[in-house]
């Protein structure tokens, strides 16, 4: 699924204590950094920073399965 990344996203993410990044997923290998099931380890929690210049996040669908 994709969300756009705005002010609006960021403040509710901080809110609401959002979590959808790799790291908050039980399908997430922290030991070697990597999905368990085999799909890219992104986004990451730093996806939100207003820094990064992209404006899309791609939400894992198999993260609510977890």
């Amino acid at each position: 699924m994709r969300s756009s990344v705005d002010a609006r996203l960021r403040d509710e993410a901080a809110r609401f204590v959002f979590r959808f990044a790799c790291e908050h997923c039980a399908n997430f290998d922290e030991g070697r950094e990597r999905c368990s099931l085999g799909y890219p380890a992104a986004p990451r929690r730093e996806a939100l920073d207003a820094t990064l210049a992209e404006s899309c996040l791609e939400l894992c669908k198999e993260f609510e399965l977890g």
